[in-house]
């Protein structure tokens, strides 16, 4: 067996990773993998490119960024599959929910709202609100930003945008230091199941089938150690198509509660892992549906597009370079090929 460490964040979406230890996928491509939870996507990044992981669930943007070396530590980082898609939601306190007016869970209505409720904060001279998102280079940033742009709020002087680490989250918005977060499941329902926030949009409205975590490891690792990052992505193809049967995600759910990886109540948990597709304001997580755990080169040219808009990069790229080097499409076909069938879990 080979050893690997793997490195996650307490989060709804890490489920592929849980249910490939338990259902024994990882084993069964020859790996022995231990999960370390860690506490933001920096500590997770800084322990990736100093090898004391082997592999972690990153924000899908964060490859890109290591690449043009615009995270601070320019060690290049690729990704081979999509652990992940949509997920997140915008999530208000209870008083602005209040001041919008019970809008329509789609951005427009949201937008609109949002929008009335600033201009006349402005003209009674209130503070400008605050949101938080999780990481610089996320989903979460970016789409949250889209939504303000999209709505004519002008992200950077209309409202104040904060990071905040995902578990934290919720602990800013009860104590009053943000009045909302984009943020991943299940911290929108800890918010209402608390009292102290409401769901108002979820980011599949947004841009449907937003490619939201991968699994990244450092190029020299991956050059290095090619047979087990191809078992590794392999073991996670099969757990992302476990995951998309019927009834596999209720079993999901216990896992994460068992592994108490999620400080949240277990009813949240539970909740955010559903198969409820009719809910606009659920999660829709897609784990490994058709061709979805592909790296796909059109999300990566996306997030390099917001990458300029907000400024972070300034300098002229090869786009299509950088796409290649950090979404690894010849190693996710490789690893199809690896992968089996589903599984019986052998939980079960």
């Amino acid at each position: 067996m080979t050893k690997l460490k793997l490195g996650l964040l307490p989060l709804a979406d890490a489920a592929p990773l849980y249910v490939a230890r338990e259902c024994g996928y990882f084993a069964g491509q020859g790996l022995d993998v231990s999960l370390s939870v860690e506490a933001s996507w920096a500590g997770l990044r800084d322990k990736l490119a100093a090898g004391m992981l082997d592999a972690a669930q990153l924000l899908s943007p964060m490859p890109l960024a290591a690449h043009l070396g615009i995270d601070r530590l320019g060690v290049p980082i690729e990704t081979a599959l999509t652990l992940s898609r949509n997920g997140n939601s915008i999530t208000v306190s209870n008083a602005l929910f209040a001041r919008l007016d019970n809008p329509a869970p789609e951005p427009v209505a949201a937008g609109a709202a949002l929008k009335r409720v600033i201009e006349a904060d402005r003209a009674a001279g209130r503070p400008k609100r605050v949101f938080a998102h999780v990481f610089p280079f996320s989903t979460h940033h970016y789409l949250l930003r889209d939504w303000l742009l999209a709505s004519g709020i002008d992200p950077d002087r209309d409202v104040k945008l904060v990071v905040v680490p995902p578990p934290l989250t919720l602990k800013a918005l009860r104590e009053g230091r943000i009045d909302g977060y984009c943020v991943g499941a299940p911290w929108g329902y800890a918010a209402e199941h608390e009292g102290v926030g409401r769901r108002l949009l979820a980011t599949h409205t947004i841009r449907p089938g937003c490619a939201e975590k991968v699994l990244g490891v450092t190029r020299s690792w991956a050059m290095r150690h090619p047979e087990p990052h191809l078992a590794l992505v392999a073991a996670l193809i099969e757990a992302g198509r476990w995951l998309e049967q019927p009834g596999n995600r209720v079993d999901a759910g216990q896992m994460l509660v068992e592994a108490r990886l999620i400080a949240a109540p277990e009813s949240c948990v539970r909740d955010a892992l559903r198969d409820d597709r009719d809910d606009l304001l659920s999660p829709q997580f897609v784990f490994g549906a058709g061709e979805m755990l592909s790296p796909h080169h059109d999300d990566a040219r996306w997030f390099l597009e917001q990458m300029r808009r907000c400024g972070q990069n300034r300098e002229r790229i090869d786009v299509e370079d950088a796409v290649i080097a950090s979404y690894r499409l010849g190693t996710h076909g490789e690893a199809n090929v690896m992968a089996t069938s589903v599984m019986v879990p052998l939980m079960q």
